[in-house]
């Protein structure tokens, strides 16, 4: 009896693989249709949770001490990896519906690798090959690599793909780097409307924007991504000026006023910084 019993158990194990293995904890009753149907409310539920009113700083601490929360923006994740524009686009049948799936995929992804790398003073901490450890930020924005609608990528190529099809550089003013001199983050749809509320936001900071006696400072990503902004920067940011800013541009471009970039602060937003221990490798 027990050789009968010990023969039906191989017999099953090799005509029925996983026959005595539960079922994998990600498991649902969805069918693989439901779970590829593109939805941002767990990106805007999560960042609206976690995120200072004024858009600047994110309490990662508190996010990485929620498994749940750490659980759905991870769903959120596979739920990129498998959908976009790109494969799918009929859930996408607007440049709106777009775009907006390209600002906040991107945010959504750097949001979980600072999550994954937590604690962390500055995404420029993160080293994950022999070069990273020579050239600030290889690490997080080109080593670490990330699966997009079906194509795996990095966070670089990432914006630079997206950058090269919108052709917008309004995008500027949207993707959040997790660094203090980036653009604030923001749980948007990214309508027209937001878009040129997150120009003004970003221009009428005198940390982007400052005109001074005989020059003019500006934000370093003019400097990064000048082609992606029209030849005259300083016209260009008048149509996003506040009044007395814009008044102060045009004397700018009267006077000839030369152009200098601030040094960018690439300390991480995060609502309180962890104390400092070192670098983060892929294996600490």
């Amino acid at each position: 009896m027990k050789a009968r019993i010990f023969l039906i158990a191989i017999l099953m194990l090799i005509l029925v693989p996983g026959a005595f293995y539960p079922a994998p904890a990600c498991a649902d009753s969805a069918s693989p249709e439901e779970q590829n149907v593109y939805s941002n409310e767990t990106f805007v539920r999560l960042v609206k949770k976690y995120l200072s009113d004024d858009g600047a700083t994110i309490d990662y601490a508190a996010w990485k001490d929620s498994p749940e929360d750490l659980q759905a923006l991870d769903q959120q994740v596979a739920l990129l990896a498998n959908v976009s524009p790109v494969n799918d686009p009929d859930q996408f049948p607007t440049a709106a519906t777009k775009r907006s799936y390209w600002i906040n995929t991107y945010n959504t992804l750097v949001l979980q690798a600072v999550l994954e790398y937590w604690p962390l003073e500055s995404v420029q901490d993160v080293k994950i090959s022999v070069s990273s450890r020579l050239v600030p930020g290889k690490g997080f924005f080109y080593d670490r690599k990330v699966i997009v609608g079906g194509k795996k990528t990095n966070l670089y190529k990432l914006e630079k793909e997206v950058l090269k099809t919108q052709k917008d550089p309004r995008l500027h003013f949207a993707f959040n780097c997790a660094s203090t001199s980036c653009p604030v983050l923001r749980p948007w749809e990214w309508t027209d409307e937001q878009l040129d509320q997150a120009g003004r936001e970003f221009i009428n900071n005198q940390h982007n924007v400052l005109v001074e006696t005989d020059s003019v400072m500006l934000s370093s990503i003019f400097k990064w991504y000048k082609k992606d902004f029209p030849a005259d920067i300083l016209v260009y940011l008048q149509q996003y000026a506040e009044p007395s800013l814009k008044q102060e541009l045009k004397t700018a471009v009267d006077g000839k006023y030369k152009i200098r970039f601030e040094t960018y602060d690439w300390s991480l937003n995060a609502s309180s910084l962890p104390p400092s221990d070192g670098e983060l490798s892929a294996n600490e």
